[in-house]
């Protein structure tokens, strides 16, 4: 069973200030906390624009953040993690991001190749960890600032978040049956830079 990356906007300007959240359109299936840009309308539309991940200079960063059921169906059986993902030709909203915004993310919004980079730390106080997004996925990709203050890597983008903190989400109950419920970890993260 896959598990999805789940993507909070609590603190986010788009929640509290009336800032943009727009409806946007996929020719593949994009899982929330996704980031990337709007690439014009898409095509016969007057409100919805065709999101293209990644991103692209001088373009507004906007981020995947929609419900994963429908209201003709069930709740209960469409918020399991497993299909909580936008279909493709699907319609779905993005939130334009602003700088300092915080927002929470689990760790399956971050590329796997950086995954352990996070999951290492215990003090997000004492080791700073700072998100920038993949230029052909829209994950985020983990990069521990170093004692100078510098990332080891030399990509340029237009976005950079710090990680916060770390908190858990949900509750599960083992029986000797099966596992009930999800308990995962969301990483709080602060938009520190916007190009």
């Amino acid at each position: 069973m896959s598990r999805y990356c789940v993507f909070e906007s609590t603190l986010m300007a788009s929640t509290h200030y009336a800032e943009r959240i727009l409806d946007a359109i996929a020719t593949e299936d994009i899982e929330n906390g996704t980031f990337g840009y709007l690439d014009g309308l898409a095509d016969g539309e007057s409100n919805i624009y065709k999101f293209v991940k990644g991103f692209k200079e001088g373009s507004p960063v906007v981020v995947v953040d929609h419900p994963a059921w429908t209201e003709d169906t069930s709740k209960l059986t469409n918020q399991r993690r497993d299909n909580y993902i936008n279909k493709a030709d699907v319609p779905f909203r993005v939130r334009v991001v602003k700088k300092l915004d915080e927002f929470g993310i689990t760790i399956e919004g971050i590329t796997s190749a950086t995954q352990k980079i996070v999951t290492d730390v215990t003090d997000f106080t004492a080791d700073e960890i700072n998100v920038t997004i993949d230029s052909t996925t829209g994950k985020l990709v983990a990069e521990k600032v170093t004692s100078s203050g510098t990332t080891a890597s030399t990509t340029t983008s237009v976005f950079k978040a710090r990680i916060m903190r770390k908190r858990r989400m949900g509750a599960s109950l083992s029986t000797p049956l099966r596992t009930y419920g999800y308990a995962t970890a969301i990483y709080e993260a602060k938009i520190i830079a916007l190009a």
